[in-house]
C-alpha cells in the first residue's frame, strides 16, 4: 500500500515488518499473549500479507512460530539480505539503512528520491536499484558508496551528465551499470567518464539522446573495450574490428542524421494548364508551368547568415554508399535549393510550439539564438499521374535532447503545387551577334537559299513588328494540395517508419463552369420555322443523356523515414566526408533558416 506522506527508508521498512509479522515487537521482546498456536497461525491473517518486498519473509516467519524466543530487533535486521521497497513514497535513505549489515540487494524504485547518500547505504550491498526517481545527478551517491557494488541501475531518471562521478575510485568492482531512459544527449563525454570504470561489462543507454547519433554504438565499442555487452545486445569480436580506432575521427558525434524518401505520390490530377510552349500556341502571350514537390517541418541544424527567422528552405542530401565486400564506399551528391513564401509554411507538428520555446533564447538576455527547426522539401518534379521523388532529403540535428522530445510527436508532409507563370517581353539586343552587312546578305542568293531548309524550332519567337521576345517568369506561387500526418514515435523506437497512405486532400474543388445556353439551337429552329413553316415548330430540345462521372483515385503518397546507423569505420568515413563537401557547397548555393 502507498503512504500518502513521504517517509524515509527504515520507516517503511518498520511499517512493512510489523505488518508482515503482527506477532512481533521490533523492540526486542515477543508479546508472548499474542501467540497462536501452530495450528492456528497457519490459518490467520498474517499470511494473507504479501510479502514480495523481501525474500527472507518465508524463512523469518518459520523462526517467529518454531523459536519466537530468538526474535528481535537486531536478529531481524542481520537477517535481511534483499529489501524491495517499490512505490513506497519513500523521499529519504537515512541512516537508518546501515542496521541492515547482511543487506546484499535493495531496490527503491518507483519512488521520490532526488538524492541518495552513499554512506548511508551498508556496506554489504552489491545489487542498487534506483529505477523511476527524481535524480539529475549521482554526486551524493558517489560519497563513499558501497565499495563491493557490482550492479546500478539508475533508469528512467532525469540523469543528463555523468563526467563529475563515474570513477574507478567510487566504483572499483561496478560490473553492470543500468542508465536507460534518461537525458544523457553527448556522445564523447559520457564514454570518456565511462571508458574510466574498468570491471564494467555490462552496459545499457537505451532511450537517451544518445542512441540517436548514428556512430554512437561504434564508438562505445571503441572507447571501452572491457564491454561485453552493450544496450542487451552481445559484442563480438567481429563488431570490434568493425570499429577499431573509430572514436578517433574528427566526426560530430552529437548530431542525428535522417534520409527521408517519398518513392511515389499516386493519382494526382492533372492541371488545368500543362501543355509544352510550342510553335502552334507561342502567340499567347501567358504561359504556366506545374511541378510537384512534397514539403515538411522537421527539427534540425539552421544557421541563417542575417540570424533572422524568415523562412527560405533548402534541402541538401548526400548518401554515402558502401559496398557489402568492403570495398571503397561511393558517395551519391544531391543538393537542390529552393525558396518559399511564409504564405505557404505547412503546419508545425504538434508540440512544435513548446518544443521551439524552450530552444529559444527568452527576450531580453544576452544569449545567442538557438534555432530549433527548418522546413525541408524535395526536388519539384513535373506531372505526372504517379509522381516519383527519387532524391532523398537529408536532415541532421546537432540537438540530440530536443531531437527526442520532437521524435515523441508527428510530422505532416504536404503536397505542395509550385506555379510558375511566364509572359513574353522585348529581348534587347545581343551585343555579341554579328549584325549582317548588305554585302553579306546578297552572297548566296536565292539558290541557295532554297537548298537549305530552316529548322522552325529554332527561330526566336517575335512579335507583329518583328522584335524579339523572351520568356519573363513570375515569382512561384505555392499552393497546398494534400497532406498526411505520420507518428515519429516507430523512428524513435525501431530507427525507421514507412507505409503508402491515402492524403487529405486540402485545396478546394475547381469552380463548375456553367453549361452554355442552346441558343444556336433555338436560333436554328425559329429559322427553320420560317422556311417550313410548322415544321421548324414542332422541333424540341435534345436532353443530353447524363454520363455517369466516375470518382477520381484518391491520392495516396508512400514514404520512408529512417535513422541512419554507421555499421562500419568506413561508413563513419563516408558520412565525415560528405558532410565537409555539404558545408562547402552549402557556403555558396544553400542556406537553411529557421522557422
Amino acid at each position: 500500500m502507498k503512504n500518502k506522506e513521504p517517509v524515509s527508508c527504515s520507516s517503511a521498512v518498520r511499517a512493512l515488518s510489523r505488518q508482515t509479522f503482527p506477532v512481533l515487537s521490533l523492540k526486542g521482546e515477543v508479546n508472548q499473549e499474542t501467540l497462536f498456536s501452530l495450528e492456528e497461525l497457519a490459518h490467520s491473517e498474517v499470511f494473507n500479507v504479501k510479502c514480495d518486498w523481501s525474500d527472507n519473509i518465508t524463512s523469518l516467519r518459520q523462526l517467529a512460530v518454531q523459536k519466537p524466543q530468538v526474535i528481535s530487533e537486531a536478529f531481524i535486521f542481520q537477517h535481511f539480505t534483499t529489501l524491495r521497497l517499490v512505490d513506497r513514497n519513500i523521499n529519504e535513505v537515512d541512516r537508518g539503512l546501515l542496521k541492515f549489515t547482511n543487506l546484499q540487494e535493495l531496490s527503491l524504485t518507483g519512488n521520490c528520491l532526488t538524492s541518495v547518500v552513499g554512506a548511508h547505504l551498508p556496506k554489504s550491498l552489491t545489487v542498487l536499484q534506483l529505477f523511476a526517481n527524481k535524480f539529475t545527478d549521482l554526486t551524493d551517491l558517489a560519497i563513499s558508496p558501497p565499495p563491493n557494488l557490482q550492479h546500478l541501475g539508475v533508469g528512467y531518471n532525469q540523469l543528463t551528465d555523468l563526467s563529475s562521478y563515474m570513477s574507478p575510485y567510487f566504483w572499483p568492482n561496478l560490473l553492470s551499470l543500468d542508465l536507460s531512459h534518461n537525458r544523457i544527449g553527448h556522445v564523447i563525454p559520457t564514454l570518456q567518464s565511462l571508458s574510466q570504470l574498468i570491471s564494467l561489462r555490462n552496459l545499457s543507454l537505451i532511450s537517451n539522446p544518445i542512441t540517436l547519433a548514428p556512430g554512437y554504438r561504434g564508438c562505445t565499442l571503441d572507447m571501452i573495450p572491457q564491454l561485453q555487452i552493450l544496450d542487451d545486445v552481445s559484442i563480438s569480436d567481429d563488431d570490434r574490428l568493425h570499429f577499431t580506432n573509430v572514436s578517433r575521427e574528427p566526426v560530430q558525434w552529437d548530431q542525428a542524421i535522417f534520409t527521408v524518401l517519398f518513392p511515389i505520390l499516386e493519382n494526382l490530377r492533372q492541371p488545368p494548364e500543362n501543355e509544352a510552349l510550342d510553335e502552334a500556341n507561342c502567340h499567347y502571350p501567358i504561359q504556366k508551368k506545374y511541378s510537384y514537390l512534397i514539403r515538411f517541418h522537421f527539427v534540425s541544424d539552421s544557421s541563417p547568415d542575417d540570424g533572422t527567422t524568415s523562412v527560405a528552405q533548402t534541402t541538401s542530401g548526400i548518401i554515402p554508399q558502401t559496398s557489402e565486400d568492403g570495398a571503397s564506399p561511393t558517395v551519391q551528391v544531391t543538393l537542390t535549393s529552393a525558396a518559399t513564401s511564409e504564405d505557404h509554411l505547412p503546419p508545425l507538428s504538434p508540440g512544435s510550439e513548446e518544443i521551439e520555446g524552450a530552444g529559444a533564447s527568452p527576450v531580453g538576455e544576452n544569449e545567442e539564438y538557438v534555432p530549433v527547426g527548418a522546413v525541408f522539401e524535395t526536388e519539384a518534379v513535373p506531372w505526372e499521374i504517379n509522381s516519383e521523388f527519387l532524391k532523398p532529403v537529408i536532415v541532421r540535428c546537432s540537438d540530440l535532447t530536443l531531437l527526442e522530445k520532437f521524435l515523441g510527436g508527428e510530422v505532416q508532409f504536404t503536397v505542395i503545387e509550385k506555379v510558375i507563370e511566364s509572359f513574353t517581353a522585348i529581348a534587347p539586343p545581343d551585343p555579341t551577334s554579328p549584325t549582317p552587312t548588305s554585302g553579306q546578305k546578297k552572297k548566296g542568293g536565292k539558290d541557295e537559299k532554297k537548298g537549305k531548309k530552316v529548322d522552325t524550332s529554332s527561330k526566336p519567337l517575335k512579335d507583329k513588328d518583328g522584335n524579339i521576345l523572351k520568356w519573363v517568369d513570375n515569382p512561384a506561387t505555392y499552393n497546398e494540395i494534400a497532406n498526411i500526418r505520420v507518428d515519429l514515435k516507430p523512428l524513435l523506437s525501431n530507427g525507421v517508419t514507412s507505409d503508402k497512405t491515402q492524403c487529405t486532400v486540402t485545396e478546394k474543388p475547381p469552380p463548375e463552369t456553367p453549361q452554355p445556353d442552346d441558343g444556336r439551337a433555338s436560333a436554328t429552329s425559329g429559322k427553320g420555322g420560317k422556311k417550313g413553316g410548322n415544321k421548324g415548330a414542332g422541333n424540341k430540345k435534345k436532353v443530353p443523356t447524363p454520363v455517369p462521372v466516375t470518382p477520381p483515385e484518391p491520392l495516396r503518397l508512400e514514404y520512408k523515414m529512417e535513422r541512419v546507423k554507421w555499421n562500419s569505420f568506413q561508413d563513419c568515413r563516408a558520412w565525415s566526408q560528405t558532410s565537409a563537401e555539404v558545408s562547402v557547397t552549402a557556403n555558396h548555393s544553400i542556406t537553411t533558416a529557421p522557422l
